[in-house]
């Protein structure tokens, strides 16, 4: 008996198998390794240049291929940029056509500014604390080398050294204080 139960679940469970000759599914989908694999070195050299043309851009800018279209997404600071993103993509040997979904939002994220104003800002507090000194906390923020001062510090003299370093550092364009002289 148990082996009459043995040979029903084996051929209930090899019915459902079907014939040898069905296809196996294709990991691309319908299309070829050697499409796929053109289109990946298509999109890594329209990457490089446009990181190359704007660092940002790396993080700023989507980038798809399939079939030789590229597809561009994401932010640009303004139409210059736009523009030249199209056309340093059509530059790529390989592309058949450039699709521009991007927009200008000059708002938008700008990391490579962002972080030279972070190392210009780190500079600032470091040359004012080497000549006033760690007793005097004056906070600093730049935005496209404008730079503000605030705080409170002990007397004029500090204020005025301090004023004058930031105003001396390279890449300030303007300095802007609202450093208060009282007990810090």
């Amino acid at each position: 008996m148990n082996r009459w139960l043995v040979v029903v679940a084996a051929s209930i469970a090899l019915s459902g198998c079907g014939t040898i000759n069905q296809k196996v599914p294709d990991p691309f989908g319908t299309r070829q390794a050697a499409d796929v694999l053109h289109d990946g070195l298509v999109l890594a050299e329209v990457k490089a240049k446009l990181t190359q043309a704007d660092p940002d851009s790396a993080t700023t800018l989507g980038v798809s291929v399939r079939d030789g279209v590229v597809e561009l997404k994401g932010s640009v600071r303004d139409a210059a940029h736009r523009t030249r993103d199209v056309a340093t993509a059509r530059t790529v040997s390989g592309v058949r056509v450039v699709i521009d979904n991007l927009r200008v939002d000059p708002h938008g994220p700008r990391p490579g500014l962002e972080l030279g104003e972070a190392a210009l800002q780190a500079r600032i507090m470091a040359a004012y604390t080497a000549q006033v000194g760690l007793q005097e906390h004056v906070g600093v923020k730049v935005d496209r080398g404008v730079v503000t001062l605030s705080g409170t510090v002990a007397n004029a003299k500090t204020r005025q050294t301090i004023v004058t370093t930031a105003r001396g550092t390279t890449g300030v364009r303007e300095v802007v204080d609202h450093i208060r002289i009282g007990k810090p």
